[in-house]
């Protein structure tokens, strides 16, 4: 017998919102599909915005990742931009991120301390009852760092559409890919040469930035660049959860110099142990993955979209 209609809709489970991921539309122009993408995903970041009283961690975390996306539309559209607008559009999301830092950093310390394996650290329920403490997120100031930075989103993809050339192509699309892709090499190489932090985290966010960008080509592209985007997915993820790492050893040494933590020192050294050995095996996961020249990487993901 047939289900009713109502029931089946009650079933199915929930749609992801429209935004919360970069997606292009066959049914419309390259560049009107890009404008598109970028607006869906402004509103989005918008909409989370509104919750950020009742839900101050997840808006927080929606919101960021939301301005990360439309950043990363803005690196790949920087060929065809030019470097003047292109930096334009770059500081007003800057300033729209801004104020989230601290609000998203002290939930991150605590969900970073518990990827430590537990060992030697008598000390360690101290410090996750302080961490526990900290990151119990302000609903006001999460709603007032997020109503303002929506503003900052609200004219961008009009201001997006007027600047963005018409005779926007699939060659500039390569442009700004090879570029992203070559980026994404070079500070591979130079986090490979350092091992500094630093470095590692801006390997980080360029291979982040490609991810995003990969994301809205495979939206409509063919199964191996749906692959593809997974793949980069996987290891922006796992860079990710190192990086939170490297910012709860440096929080953790800050507020044990400070008086405000007790020593641990099997703890921090676990967390440093951890972070190294990550680091390696991601390090090597990048050489692999990004041993193709960019140029060919960009030819490549045109050609898995079709």
């Amino acid at each position: 017998m047939a289900t009713d209609p109502v029931v089946r809709r009650l079933l199915a489970p929930p749609r992801r919102p429209a935004g919360r991921k970069l997606a292009m539309r066959r049914s419309a122009t390259l560049r009107e599909s890009l404008l598109l993408a970028f607006a869906r995903t402004i509103r989005y970041a918008r909409a989370v915005a509104r919750r950020a009283a009742a839900e101050p961690v997840e808006s927080v975390h929606e919101y960021r990742k939301s301005v990360r996306r439309v950043r990363a539309v803005v690196s790949l559209l920087r060929p065809a931009l030019g470097k003047k607008t292109a930096r334009g559009f770059s500081r007003e999301l800057r300033r729209a991120f801004a104020e989230t830092g601290a609000l998203r950093d002290a939930d991150v310390l605590l969900a970073s301390l518990r990827l430590v394996p537990p060992g030697n650290d008598p000390e360690r329920a101290e410090i996750e009852s302080v961490l526990e403490r900290e990151s119990g997120e302000d609903g006001d100031e999460a709603r007032r760092a997020l109503e303002k930075g929506s503003e900052i989103l609200q004219p961008l993809p009009a201001a997006l559409r007027v600047v963005l050339p018409e005779t926007f192509s699939m060659e500039d699309l390569d442009r700004g890919l090879t570029r992203s892709a070559r980026r994404v090499r070079a500070t591979l190489e130079r986090a490979i040469e350092t091992r500094a932090d630093a470095d590692f985290h801006e390997w980080r966010k360029r291979v982040k930035e490609l991810r995003y960008q990969v994301e809205m080509l495979a939206s409509s592209g063919s199964p191996a660049l749906r692959r593809r985007e997974k793949r980069l997915s996987a290891l922006a993820e796992d860079l990710g959860e190192t990086t939170d790492l490297i910012l709860l050893e440096a929080a953790l040494q800050a507020r044990i110099a400070r008086g405000v933590l007790p020593d641990a020192p099997g703890l921090t050294g676990a967390i440093h142990s951890t972070i190294a050995e990550r680091s390696r095996e991601l390090l090597l996961r990048g050489q692999e993955m990004f041993a193709p020249p960019a140029g060919d990487f960009a030819r490549e993901v045109l050609a898995e979209r079709g």
